[in-house]
């Protein structure tokens, strides 16, 4: 079988490879797609994080999401511990760069205790992440790291969650793990990928054309 870090070198690969230009408008539409979904519409919290290196771009995404009214939280990682909290931000120019040369909240108020407080249902939390590869089936390859993996397991039934990512980021196939936790939606500028069997349908007959 095929190895994780293979794929991932490959993907990365791929990914590094496009047009600076072209990823930014590229990640444009990626964003409209999302933003006409009714999940984002029907949120009321966002848990998005800030792109760096060849990601889909979410410069654009988090400023839409507090011009519309909606919280915004972002990641803060331990490196140490391999974990990651979700931090309210106010303001996006005072982010500081932490763990890895991402910028990072320095806020006090982290969606974890909104959660737990139950305060939101799921239909009211929205999580919007990166990754490296994914494939049909939904599985999704980041950095190695788990960070994704440890918090969807955790807290991943607490909100909807969503990867954004190009589709020259689809892998034929993605060896997965038990750890491993698939992300309910995949956004590309081509395609939705859902647990919605119509999307799905819609998905597989794109790829025929």
């Amino acid at each position: 079988m095929i190895s994780k870090e293979k794929v991932r070198r490959r993907a990365l690969e791929t990914r590094n490879a496009l047009a600076g230009e072209w990823r930014f408008e590229t990640s444009r539409i990626i964003v409209e797609k999302l933003l006409a979904t009714e999940w984002y519409r029907k949120s009321e919290i966002l848990l998005s994080y800030c792109s760096i290196h060849s990601e889909v771009d979410t410069r654009e995404l988090n400023e839409r999401i507090q011009a519309d009214g909606k919280q915004l939280f972002l990641p803060r990682t331990d490196a140490g511990e391999k974990t990651m909290c979700f931090y309210k931000v106010e303001d996006l120019k005072k982010l500081k760069k932490g763990n890895f040369g991402v910028p990072e909240p320095r806020g006090s108020e982290s969606v974890e205790q909104v959660m737990e407080s139950g305060a939101f249902s799921k239909e009211k939390i929205l999580m919007v992440m990166p990754g490296v590869a994914f494939d049909t089936k939904r599985h999704r390859l980041g950095y190695g790291g788990g960070f994704y993996d440890r918090y969807l397991q955790r807290y991943g039934t607490r909100f909807i969650s969503v990867m954004i990512a190009f589709a020259e980021q689809e892998a034929w196939i993605i060896p997965a793990e038990t750890c491993d936790v698939k992300p309910e939606h995949i956004v590309t500028q081509k395609t939705i990928i859902t647990q919605n069997e119509s999307c799905a349908e819609s998905a597989r007959e794109w790829r025929q054309r």
